[in-house]
C-alpha cells in the first residue's frame, strides 16, 4: 500500500518539481553558454581592451554565482514544500482519506517520506551533471598537472563527500518532519506549529550539538569537522580513513532513528493521525 501512496504523492507534486527542473535546466544551459563564450583556455590570448576583459570576467563569474544562488533557492523551496506536503498529507485532508482505507500508519509515513527523496535525487543528479559540464567548459582539454590516478582519487573523495552531505541533509529533513509530528501531540494541540518549531530548535541546537560534543570527547574533533575536512584527513592514513568511512553509516543510522521516532509517535502517541 505504501507504494500506491508514494506514487500518488509523486503525481501530486510533479507539477511543482517539473517547473523547478525546467527553470534549473534553462538557467544551467544559459550559464554554460555564457561560461563557454567567456572562458580563456591554456594557450589562448585575449586581444580586447581591459574593459572588455573585465566584462568577460564578470559574466563568467556571475554565471557561476548566479547558478549557485539558484541552487540554494531550489533546495530551500524543496525543503519548505516537502514539509508542507508532509503536514498536509499526514494531518490534512489527504491524511483523512488515507486513514479511511485499510492501511497502517507507518505505510502512510513511508509513502509520504519516500516520495520527496525521489525528487531530491533528481535535483542532486541535475546538479552533478551541471557541475561536471561546468568543469569541462572551464577546462575542455583536461588538466595536465594531475595524473589519472590522482584524478580518480579526487573524484572518489568528492563522491564520498557528496554522499555524506546528502545523507546528512535527508536526516535533517526527517528531523524536521519529526518535529512537525511532535507538535501534533495532544498536549501541544493548541499551537502545533509553534511547538513543532520549538522541538526543531531543541534538536538542532541542543541534542545534536551534544552528540558533536560526545564525538569531540571520544575522537578529539566533532563529526562536523570530519565532514568539512575529509580531503585533508583522507591523506593521513588508514586509521583515519577507516573512521571517515563510518560517517555515511552514522548518517544512515540518524535517518533510521528519526524514521523510527516518527513511526512511534504515529502508532503510540498521536491520537489522531490525519
Amino acid at each position: 500500500m505504501w507504494r500506491k501512496i508514494c506514487k500518488e504523492e509523486l503525481r501530486e507534486t510533479r507539477k511543482v518539481y517539473f517547473i523547478m527542473f525546467a527553470i534549473l535546466l534553462a538557467a544551467g544551459i544559459i550559464s554554460l553558454v555564457v561560461m563557454r563564450q567567456t572562458a580563456l583556455y591554456p594557450g589562448d590570448t585575449f586581444g580586447g581592451t581591459p574593459e572588455e576583459f573585465d566584462v568577460r570576467s564578470v559574466l563568467s563569474i556571475g554565471s557561476i554565482l548566479g547558478m549557485y544562488v539558484l541552487w540554494i533557492a531550489a533546495m530551500v523551496v524543496y525543503v519548505v514544500y516537502t514539509l508542507y506536503r508532509f503536514d498536509r498529507g499526514v494531518f490534512g485532508g489527504e491524511g483523512v482519506f488515507w486513514m479511511t482505507l485499510p492501511v497502517k500508519r507507518r505505510e502512510i509515513l513511508a509513502g509520504k517520506l519516500l516520495a520527496p527523496l525521489v525528487w531530491g535525487a533528481g535535483l542532486v543528479l541535475l546538479g552533478i551533471v551541471w557541475l561536471a559540464l561546468m568543469l569541462f567548459v572551464q577546462d575542455p582539454y583536461g588538466s595536465t598537472s594531475f595524473s589519472m590516478d590522482g584524478m580518480a582519487v579526487g573524484i572518489g573523495m568528492v563522491a564520498f563527500m557528496v554522499l555524506s552531505q546528502i545523507l546528512m541533509a535527508v536526516g535533517s529533513l526527517y528531523a524536521l518532519c519529526f518535529a512537525l509530528m511532535a507538535g501534533r501531540l495532544p498536549r501541544f494541540q493548541k499551537h502545533p506549529y509553534l511547538w513543532g518549531a520549538a522541538v526543531a530548535l531543541v534538536i538542532f541546537f541542543i541534542i545534536e550539538p551534544l552528540f558533536n560534543v560526545l564525538a569531540m570527547v571520544v575522537f578529539g574533533v566533532p563529526i562536523g569537522f570530519f565532514l568539512m575536512a575529509m580531503p585533508f584527513l583522507m591523506t593521513k592514513g588508514i586509521a583515519v580513513f577507516g573512521f571517515i568511512a563510518l560517517i555515511p553509516i552514522a548518517m544512515v543510522l540518524r535517518i533510521l532513528i528519526y524514521g523510527a521516532l516518527m513511526v512511534y509517535l504515529a502508532e503510540k502517541k498521536l491520537d489522531y493521525l490525519g
